[in-house]
């Protein structure tokens, strides 16, 4: 069972993801910050990073946007990414993750008349990476948009990425 927490302004953590969003997305209004608290997603998650590193001898961990509608943070925070939701797939089948802030605020779609909007920073498994419109699982763990310098990584697992924390937005802030 999830819970949310927030992360306080005071804490070291908010001036952190503040300044990762700040990078990308300079004129972003941040409203509040919360930390998911899932012990049975994220043990799901440890497993398969360990799966990961027992198949290929290594595995990164990144911290990665994901934007997404409010209807959706109580079921990825619940459950995970489901990487059957995505509709989209330029670099393929999974669930998508950037390093940049401002590419997940364009899948940030407000559903109330205040227009909040929210996005999550996740850890993300990266494991061997391809760039095959079509991911062969068995040698590949993850699809990028560029080997060399990813900002774009997808995971078609379930347990590939753990939704660390809610970010909520005024996304037409001025």
């Amino acid at each position: 069972m999830a819970t949310m927490k927030p992360v306080f302004m005071s804490d070291k953590r908010y001036d952190s993801i503040c300044k990762r969003i700040q990078e990308s997305y300079p004129y972003s209004c941040i409203l509040y910050i919360d930390e998911v608290d899932n012990p049975e997603l994220y043990k799901s998650y440890l497993e398969r990073m360990e799966s990961i590193r027992q198949e290929r001898k290594e595995v990164q961990e990144m911290q990665l946007f994901h934007g997404t509608r409010e209807e959706n943070i109580n079921a990825i925070a619940h459950g995970g990414f489901d990487p059957s939701k995505n509709v989209r797939s330029v670099y393929g089948y999974g669930t998508y993750f950037a390093k940049n802030a401002r590419y997940s605020s364009e899948y940030m779609i407000s559903g109330d008349s205040k227009d909040i909007t929210y996005m999550f920073l996740a850890d993300v498994l990266i494991g061997k990476t391809s760039t095959a419109k079509k991911l062969d699982t068995k040698e590949f763990d993850n699809n990028v948009d560029n080997i060399a310098n990813p900002t774009i990584i997808t995971t078609p697992y379930a347990n590939g990425a753990y939704p660390r924390y809610i970010i909520a937005f005024h996304k037409n802030a001025k």
